[in-house]
């Protein structure tokens, strides 16, 4: 079912507000979840919904933002998120290293405790639209859900990472560079999304029990696989690391900078689920003192699109590139929404009395 972007945010938006978020939160949350989707990421969008609201339901995060400041010298801030929604305390973050950056040139911010903190691509797009340089590194306490490297066991979380470089069109559009990937095989929610629409998954996306690949999302969720919010910690395997030695490394240090670092914690104990975040933001235009920094970006751009693709109906592109086609599309054809979850957000929206938007009451 294709439903507009619109009417969606509104959706969620009341979704939310009823579930004992403040309306300006509520928006906040809905408009990043659905531009996941819009992006091409539903793996991090609206199928989450019904997790989240289990989270308020069991306090496992608070509906009302609330953070404190635990360190802020100069450049670097640390911040403690108290267990509220990422998606309110992510754009704290973007806030604060505008101003810091506006200031000192370079901002360093640590954020701990937070609740899921979403498309975490969608921080480095914030800042780029600011013309501003960013680095991500992102861990999930309390969600050993991905073997490391030559292991069969659980022990990291899907660690994501992003990394934002701006670049405008003449014509004043966002070109921006816009690298964000977990250091699994597969984000939890791709797993999640295939368990619910049947979509295919890679033959290596997972571990069992036994050591051998396996691509059935009953591997993490077992037997919980048939509840309506699967837990990824109901299996006997683990997710894989994406790149063997590589990815495990990087996912390695994402548990370290964002987990250790931050004090949100690693996976080295049991924890209450949260994310840890470690954000390095500056402003590009204080390097370029006189080397062209911006025809160089451009002369490299142009170069790699350029290039000779290895097959000739696929263009090389650039990190980004398939967001910006994918959003152009949603927002022509509007956001496909799979039967399943369709049936959730219904459930969810009489329980809470919330008017079920018409594309999906009939």
């Amino acid at each position: 079912m294709l439903v507009q972007q619109t009417i969606l945010e509104d959706w969620l938006s009341q979704l939310f507000t009823v579930a004992g978020c403040p309306g300006e939160e509520a928006r906040l949350i809905a408009i990043h979840l659905v531009d996941a989707d819009t992006s091409g990421h539903p793996s991090h969008g609206i199928v989450r919904v019904p997790r989240y609201m289990d989270y308020i339901k069991q306090q496992k995060v608070r509906p009302v933002c609330a953070y404190t400041t635990l360190m802020s010298s100069g450049s670097l801030r640390l911040f403690d998120g108290q267990y509220s929604f990422g998606q309110v305390l992510g754009h704290r973050v973007v806030h604060e290293a505008c101003e810091i950056v506006q200031s000192e040139g370079l901002a360093l911010i640590g954020l701990r405790h937070a609740g899921h903190l979403g498309r975490i691509g969608g921080w480095a797009e914030l800042l780029a639209d600011q013309g501003l340089i960013s680095l991500h590194f992102v861990n999930v306490a309390g969600s050993r859900i991905v073997a490391p490297f030559g292991g069969r066991e659980a022990q990291l979380s899907t660690a994501p990472i992003a990394i934002g470089v701006p670049r405008f069109l003449d014509s004043g559009e966002s070109d921006h560079f816009i690298l964000d990937f977990a250091t699994s095989r597969v984000a939890e929610g791709k797993i999640l999304v295939s368990l619910k629409t049947g979509t295919s998954l890679p033959p290596d996306a997972m571990v069992d029990e036994t050591g051998a690949d396996s691509d059935h999302p009953v591997t993490i969720y077992g037997e919980t696989a048939t509840s309506g919010v699967p837990n990824p910690r109901g299996g006997t395997g683990a997710i894989q690391t994406f790149g063997e030695h590589k990815g495990s490394g990087l996912g390695l240090a994402c548990e370290l900078l964002a987990g250790a670092l931050t004090g949100s914690g690693t996976n080295a104990h049991e924890r209450s689920f949260c994310n840890g975040m470690l954000s390095i933001v500056f402003d590009p235009a204080k390097f370029d003192q006189g080397n062209g920094m911006r025809q160089e970006i451009e002369d490299f751009v142009t170069s790699i699109r350029n290039s000779a693709p290895r097959y000739q109906d696929q263009p090389v592109l650039m990190p980004g590139d398939p967001e910006r086609t994918k959003r152009r599309t949603a927002r022509m054809n509007g956001i496909e929404l799979g039967q399943s979850i369709c049936d959730q957000l219904i459930e969810i929206s009489t329980e809470l009395g919330v008017v079920i938007p018409n594309p999906m009451s009939g």
